[in-house]
């Protein structure tokens, strides 16, 4: 039996549903939800294990476009390291914010990596309006795959993540299969990949 693994990190603006979206993948209350933006300050891992399948979740701090301080450009390094070290991308957006990260869109146009564009909190709007964000970030970013859903009411999330799993590579496991969070422990050398990852995974 062949085994997939892999590493997927979710970026996205604060407040737009990653913490939410990682926890209903996961299925652990890892990440911290809070309506207070900017709550994630590093790179929390969550792992999804399979009879033949591993998925290793990050959940990055959102995108700050204009940072004030010190603490906002770490965090947004620890999302210029996610934009590479991964085999899939989760770009989640609102669907009730209207503003475009300009400067994450045109990255991810040129990107190796396979992307989903999220479009969350659909339960906020009307399906005409669902229908319309969709077209829009086709068009935005036509090498991406766009699919809309509700984090917080689970709709769409099953469907979302068997997406991911026919885009995980064949691999060994990283970490072992009893484990929820890998902070405790060392994970194996990562799998050869076309994806330009880094040569090393850190937790």
């Amino acid at each position: 039996m062949t085994h997939k693994a892999g590493y997927v990190n979710i970026i996205g603006r604060p407040n737009v549903g990653k913490s939410t979206l990682m926890n209903q993948l996961v299925g652990e209350k890892i990440s911290i939800i809070t309506s207070k933006a900017q709550t994630t300050r590093h790179r929390i891992l969550g792992i999804v294990n399979g009879d033949d399948f591993q998925i290793v979740f990050s959940d990055t701090p959102g995108i700050i476009k204009d940072p004030a301080y010190k603490m906002h450009e770490v965090m947004n390094q620890f999302v210029n390291v996610a934009l590479i070290d991964a085999d899939l991308i989760l770009f989640v957006v609102d669907i009730t914010d209207k503003k475009i990260e300009e400067k994450t869109v045109e990255r991810l146009k040129n990107i190796e990596i396979p992307v989903f564009v999220l479009i969350n909190k659909i339960d906020l709007s009307t399906q005409e309006q669902v229908e319309q964000a969709v077209e829009t970030w086709r068009e935005t970013l036509p090498n991406v795959t766009v699919f809309p859903l509700s984090a917080q009411y689970n709709a769409n999330v099953e469907f979302i993540f068997k997406q991911i799993l026919e885009k995980m590579p064949e691999c060994p496991p990283y970490f072992p299969k009893d484990a929820i969070s890998p902070r405790t422990n060392s994970p194996t050398a990562p799998c050869v990949s076309s994806s330009p990852k880094s040569s090393a995974r850190k937790s």
